[in-house]
Order: structure tokens, then C-alpha cells, then sequence
């Protein structure tokens, strides 16, 4: 299994350092790639237009790692993007992003939202700060072991999700239909080593999050 950690930029972004240590590939988006050099880590890779910090912590950047892609400021693409587009080139099988949650809101949805643009790419993505990890999830069956925290919850994300089944959770699901509107799927919480999931349609935004 290949496992790429990506370090984004958002302020005060939490990041574990002994998971990135242990990442098969690392990469710091913009100012995430400051974060990690500051902290002693030197990413695999910077990448980024670096419009958000100065020119000497430019070259900073540039003399530490062994390879920085310098991107446009006017592009179509944000950042993390493309971080992603790259990783998913490398052959990854699982992406965790660091530090894209808790700056600017329009950001944070950005970024969730790159979970839709990614879901058929057959790479589990998930986004993960200090409490919380997301996760976009197409049709068909999934296996996970058991979660880093207590509480695990499900949305419709942009369709209803036809179908759903949960299974080895506390509260237990079969054949149910989750639309935009239904938050009944909030706070279950996994029962075993490993638990299970399965619907046929729609897309589904998995949450495991901790008070």
C-alpha cells in the first residue's frame, strides 16, 4: 500500500508528524510545506504558487527540499488540487490531508469538495485535523477497521444515497434511503474491530470525529 501525507497550509493546521514521517510519499501545498520545514520535516515535495509567504522563506523552502513544482498564481486550479492530481499519478492508494480545515471557510469547503472531484479515482481520500477525518465515499462495498475516534456519522453529499447499509455499528442500517435533508445517520459509533458499509447509489460524506 502507498501512502501519500499532504500537508495544506490553513493556520494553525494540525498534522500528526510521526504519521508524516512514515508517509511512502510527503507533500507540503504552499504554506503547509513552511509548516513542516519549520517543524524539522522536509516533505518529499513542495508544491504551490507560495503567494502566501515571503520570498525568503521561499528559498527556504527551495534549498531544503529536493523538489519544489513553483505553480502559477492565476490558475483554475487551487494548490491542494494538483497536489492531489500528483499523488494520485505516483500511484498512491490513499491520500490524508493535513491543515485544510480551520482557516478560511470558502477554503474548508473547497477542500471537502475535492472529495467529490476525486471519488471515482479509486484513491481513498481523507481529510483529517486534530478531531475530525472526512471521507467521500462512491457506491458499491466498503471495509474499514476501526477508527481513530469515538464517533462516526454519514451524509448524503450532493444526491441521496440509495441503498445504505451499515453493519458492526451501534446503530445498524439495511437497504435505507439517506437523502440531502436526513441527519439521521449522525453520532453512531463502531462496535467492533472493523466495520462495514454498503449502498448503490449517491455519493456519502463519512465523519469520524471526537468531542
Amino acid at each position: 500500500m502507498m501512502i501519500a501525507k499532504i500537508m495544506c497550509g490553513a493556520p494553525n493546521g494540525w498534522f500528526d508528524e510521526a504519521s508524516l514521517k512514515d508517509a511512502s510519499i510527503s507533500i507540503g501545498v504552499d504554506r503547509g510545506a513552511l509548516v513542516l520545514v519549520n517543524q524539522g520535516i522536509i516533505p518529499d515535495i513542495a508544491i504551490g504558487d507560495f503567494d502566501s509567504i515571503g520570498e525568503c522563506d521561499y528559498q527556504k523552502i527551495q534549498q531544503l527540499c529536493s523538489k519544489v513544482i513553483k505553480l502559477p498564481c492565476e490558475k483554475n486550479e487551487t494548490d491542494t488540487e494538483v497536489a492531489i492530481e500528483y499523488a494520485i499519478s505516483l500511484g498512491v492508494t490513499e491520500i490524508y490531508i493535513y491543515g485544510a480545515m480551520g482557516g478560511r471557510i470558502d477554503h474548508t469547503l473547497a477542500n471537502i469538495r475535492l472529495l467529490l472531484q476525486f471519488s471515482e479515482a479509486k484513491v481513498r481520500i481523507f481529510i483529517v485535523d486534530q478531531t475530525n477525518s472526512l471521507c467521500l465515499l462512491s457506491r458499491g462495498d466498503h471495509k474499514f477497521l476501526r477508527p481513530a475516534h469515538q464517533y462516526i456519522s454519514f451524509f448524503a453529499f450532493e444526491t441521496t444515497v440509495k441503498g445504505l447499509t451499515l453493519r458492526g455499528l451501534k446503530y445498524p442500517l439495511t437497504n435505507y434511503e439517506l437523502t440531502q435533508g436526513d441527519i439521521r445517520c449522525i453520532s453512531n459509533e463502531v462496535l467492533a474491530d472493523k466495520f462495514s458499509l454498503s449502498f448503490d447509489e449517491g455519493y456519502l460524506l463519512m465523519v469520524n470525529s471526537r468531542d
